[in-house]
């Protein structure tokens, strides 16, 4: 069974966005028909707004959305909640936080059952950044700094590459001093797609977006542009 992760730059369901060449794509990228697919928004903090988002845009498909909340609501129980769970997609919002409140809670062993056995997981932002090694996020406040995360994919992520104007600049400066690893910096509209911890291929649902390898070569970063797929 092959593991998939689709990390975004930033865009989607819970930007208000109406992107079904995306939202078709990681349908399509589960092990059966009709799949339940979950939303975890909580570095957002269980926001109400994204749930209802998430409900209104995947009620369009052929699918079973739900979600898995830990304020406002009583805990389940994780793992029975997440059984027949085909897809999880996690949204942006404070990824420090997130993690904390995961690794808490025990969420993180379960995820990662999931993902051994071929549920689908896929984010933005915060839910982009989580799988990596190192992401690039003001989850600390400002200035953008480093945060070790999960670490199931190697190396380290940036998202919102072209949507907020401090993002190059200190995602090149980390990289090139050696305190951020060799990663990727994903543009909003941008999704990174791994298969089996191997990056395959960019893609995007909006015209002229862009992906980025970024390397340390001597004391600065090289990026090198990732042409994405157009959905």
């Amino acid at each position: 069974m092959s593991r998939h992760i689709i990390a975004l730059g930033g865009g989607g369901f819970h930007n208000g966005e109406d992107a079904p060449a995306l939202n078709n794509y990681i349908l399509k990228l589960s092990r059966r028909p009709n799949p339940r697919i979950c939303v975890i928004p909580t570095a957002s903090g269980d926001y109400e707004e994204f749930v209802k988002r998430f409900d209104r845009t995947f009620a369009s498909y052929e699918c079973r959305p739900f979600h898995l909340c830990f304020f406002n609501e009583p805990l389940p129980d994780y793992r029975a909640h997440l059984a027949d769970c085909d897809i999880i997609y996690v949204t942006g919002g404070n990824t420090r936080a997130m993690l904390a409140i995961w690794r808490e809670w025990g969420l993180i062993d379960i995820l990662r059952e999931h993902y051994e056995r071929g549920t689908v997981l896929a984010g933005g932002s915060a839910g982009a950044i989580c799988w990596f090694e190192q992401g690039h996020t003001d989850s600390n406040g400002l200035p953008l700094s480093p945060l070790d995360c999960l670490g199931w994919l190697k190396g380290s992520c940036s998202p919102h590459y072209n949507g907020e104007p401090a993002r190059r600049p200190s995602y090149l400066n980390f990289v090139g001093n050696g305190t951020m690893s060799d990663g990727y910096a994903v543009e909003d509209g941008v999704g990174l797609h791994f298969v089996d911890e191997q990056f395959t291929q960019a893609i995007t649902w909006r015209e002229g977006k862009q992906a980025y390898r970024v390397k340390r070569e001597g004391d600065v970063a090289i990026e090198e542009p990732i042409k994405p797929v157009q959905l």
